[in-house]
């Protein structure tokens, strides 16, 4: 009986730390987009400034990159895709090994001035992207959101290998 409240509290223990981990160490939601120029408002000498445009994604390579312990855990393999994006199908490359395949059920499109929406055609799923901002190297600051899961990343270009 002592061997099984022992066990029980090594699991409280292990779970509240994980769970301590993986929302303690999320780096908290910052401004989308950017303000600059006059506004909307009367007195307000700003506005913000797109960053979602589809014509910025259409017809180039990506990848998705993130420093989460959790999304690197359980989905290591994501970091092994090149994707290049259509409007009517996305195509996954595997840069490791050398294969790939194009996949017609996701839509996507711009909800609003900062926020991506894919939409599996499938299942109706909705994957919501915000949209942070470019940063120097090609990439943009995003953070993506799925059901329970929120995962701050980057979205960088990548080079298609394959023939």
């Amino acid at each position: 009986m002592k061997f099984l409240y022992i066990v029980t509290n090594v699991k409280r223990i292990f779970l509240l730390l994980f769970f301590t981990l993986l929302f303690g160490c999320q780096r908290q939601e910052g401004p989308t987009g950017y303000k600059a120029g006059p506004g909307k408002y009367p007195g307000d000498n700003s506005y913000i400034v797109e960053t979602c445009d589809e014509e910025d994604f259409l017809g180039l390579w990506w990848t998705f990159e993130t420093n989460n312990v959790v999304a690197n855990t359980i989905v290591p393999s994501y970091k092994d895709y090149c994707t290049y994006v259509e409007e009517e199908f996305v195509f996954f490359w595997n840069l490791e090994e050398q294969y790939g395949f194009y996949n017609y059920d996701y839509y996507w499109k711009c909800a609003n001035e900062n926020t991506m929406h894919i939409i599996d055609n499938n299942t109706g799923d909705v994957i919501e992207i915000k949209i942070y901002g470019m940063l120097g190297d090609g990439c943009y600051d995003v953070k993506i959101s799925y059901d329970i899961f929120n995962i701050n990343g980057h979205v960088c270009p990548c080079e298609y290998n394959g023939p």
